[in-house]
């Protein structure tokens, strides 16, 4: 054989020969290179999050077919879910299928701006791809590509067409927690994508990925259905391993950047940089290896490892949380445990105030229509029933303390203008004040169920007065969101109408109801007539319940009594206050400028209309 034929044969061999074998993170520290970030167009490194390499290298250890990260923000885990992808393109060709809670922005916006970069970026990955292909929707080239030996689609939980794919070996959830929990006619939306992998058993590779919400959520079932790994690292000064945690974080004062770990073993403190340093040496231990389903692991990652966070950031956004919970606002708390800790959220069963409690706490404000010195702007909110009219008017003051001003019933059938002729009077009402007399300043009526007809006309005679059309909706939506137009009526008036969150409304206000010291989000109740049991039973009737919902837990309220009219005027009352956007701190330093002033004055020495002169007009 001439040298010439050897040397072609040699080449032609090492072209048939596979590419050597790499675990998925030594891949990427060869092959990829960042797209998006502060190290943009740098090669990859998992050497700067060490705790990435043991999750993207799990679904490679022997029998190990589920990987489940339940973890926060700042980790890295899109980054990981596009590693996965791209070693299976370069070294374990596949069929594999990427799923987004939905196709629209989420699944194109992973395509666009975070697969796309990085093929692009690395010739080992250009290179296998075919070339993109067009057709009158851009969808093959968007949501689905191939590559030499496999195939990568990319779809929507939203999508009943983008879970119905071929079978796949490469299956990846992210985000699960939002996903719909049924899809309508097709089944658990989490396991119609999970069938998709049933021809590869033993040999399939699925990863979920998802901050948590409740406990019992699909995250932190499919942890807790693993080997529940936690990351160990050295403790700088005596060299204790050990977990991260938010019980060990220690600072001085409310100051954010006197923030330091805490070693359990030795106590000595160490901040950021100590902690990335030790993150080089951690390594992830299993807190239940002798789980049920050998297949499964599992890990859970909170903030505090991640280097782009700092310690200082994360006890200040606490800091914040804590001073929502105190004002009457839990959700912000409840949003930082999800996404900082990387844990769920575990309300109690049944949970709300008992209305004895209130009865116990009524305070005097003074005689009727009078608005207490804290109040430094009044909103009415009015329930609309067949036979009659239900208010309640709200006085509120900085941090949103409220006082409850008036409650009235105007009785009649709401399909005659008499009903709404004697609203106008309340309407029209001033609150006596220690700066001089307050008005009503805006007011939002239900307009969905009951006469909604002669809601809109009302809305619409009386719109200089700030009077608002509401409809509320379930769910996780704002206090109120922007407005859509209504035509109603001859001539097709327009009257905008208000959507209001009222399960986000009802958490605020219970929380608050909740609160025993006065201040900002503090509920005052009268010590009047109307104030009674019937009114502290309404305000009270809805209490949270847990539900189960085809296997994803959801927090609902339920109604514990039948009357609820009361709790449904205070949160249109509350409404009205975020309609009128006041700046309550100024305005109440206007007014206890005005009063002083008015005080001043009747305290001066009266004074004739003229003064008094010598000579004969003295006489």
């Amino acid at each position: 054989m001439t040298p010439t034929a050897a040397l072609m044969q040699k080449v032609r061999r090492q072209a048939l020969q596979p590419p050597p074998k790499l675990r998925v993170s030594e891949f990427a520290d060869r092959e990829l290179v960042v797209t998006t970030g502060p190290r943009s167009g740098m090669r990859w490194r998992t050497s700067l999050m060490p705790f990435q390499a043991g999750i993207l290298d799990a679904l490679t250890e022997p029998g190990i077919e589920y990987c489940a990260v339940m973890g926060s923000a700042q980790w890295g885990k899109t980054s990981c879910a596009v590693c996965l992808v791209a070693y299976h393109v370069v070294h374990d060709p596949t069929h594999a299928l990427i799923v987004e809670p939905t196709v629209d922005p989420l699944a194109r916006e992973f395509s666009k701006n975070r697969l796309g970069p990085v093929i692009e970026a690395s010739p080992a990955l250009r290179e296998r791809m075919a070339p993109a292909t067009r057709t009158k929707t851009g969808s093959s080239s968007t949501l689905f590509k191939t590559y030499r030996g496999g195939s990568i689609a990319i779809g929507g939980a939203n999508s009943a067409a983008s879970l119905a794919v071929r079978s796949v070996r490469l299956l990846i959830l992210d985000e699960i927690e939002r996903f719909p929990a049924e899809l309508e006619g097709e089944g658990a939306t989490i396991e119609i994508a999970l069938k998709r992998t049933l021809a590869y058993r033993g040999r399939r590779r699925i990863i979920l990925l998802s901050s948590p919400k409740l406990t019992g959520g699909p995250i932190h079932r499919w942890f807790h259905r693993g080997d529940q790994r936690r990351f160990y690292v050295p403790c700088p000064t005596c060299r204790h391993m050990h977990v991260l945690t938010w019980a060990n974080v220690r600072w001085q004062d409310r100051d954010p950047e006197t923030a330091r770990f805490v070693c359990p073993a030795c106590q000595s403190p160490f901040g950021d940089a100590e902690r990335n340093d030790a993150l080089a040496d951690g390594e992830w231990r299993a807190e239940q290896p002798e789980r049920e389903d050998r297949r499964i692991v599992s890990f859970h990652l909170w903030e505090g490892y991640s280097p782009l966070s700092s310690l200082a950031e994360i006890v200040r956004n606490f800091l914040a949380a804590r001073q929502a919970q105190k004002e009457g606002d839990r959700s912000v708390m409840h949003t930082w445990q999800n996404t900082t800790l990387g844990e769920p959220v575990e309300p109690d069963a049944g949970e709300g105030v008992e209305p004895h409690t209130l009865l116990l706490r009524r305070e005097s404000y003074g005689a009727e229509l009078d608005a207490p010195d804290g109040v430094c702007a009044i909103t009415m909110g009015v329930d609309v029933q067949d036979d009659r009219l239900e208010l309640l008017v709200v006085g509120w003051g900085p941090g949103e303390e409220s006082w409850l001003l008036d409650r009235a019933e105007i009785p009649g059938d709401t399909s005659r203008p008499e009903s709404w002729a004697n609203l106008d009077q309340v309407l029209g009402a001033e609150y006596r004040h220690p700066a001089g007399s307050l008005a009503i300043s805006a007011t939002c009526i239900d307009s969905a169920g009951h006469r909604t007809s002669e809601t809109y006309d009302y809305v619409h005679r009386n719109g200089a007065r700030r009077v608002f059309a509401t409809i509320g909706r379930d769910g996780q939506r704002p206090i109120v969101s922007s407005p859509s137009p209504r035509g109603w009526g001859r001539g097709a008036r327009q009257v905008r109408l208000f959507t209001i969150g009222v399960d986000t409304t009802k958490a605020l206000f219970m929380s608050r109801l909740a609160l025993t010291e006065k201040g900002p989000g503090y509920v005052h109740i009268p010590s009047v007539d109307w104030a009674d049991d019937e009114l502290v039973e309404q305000l009270t009737s809805e209490r949270l319940f847990p539900r189960w919902h085809k296997g994803v837990p959801e927090m609902i309220w339920k109604k514990t009594r039948a009357r609820n009219e009361a709790l449904d005027c205070v949160i249109l009352a509350h409404a009205a206050l975020r309609l009128l956007n006041p700046k309550l701190e100024q305005w109440a330093a206007d007014l206890r400028g005005h009063a002083k002033a008015a005080a001043s004055e009747a305290a001066a020495p009266a004074r004739d209309w003229l003064p008094r002169r010598k000579g004969w007009f003295a006489r």
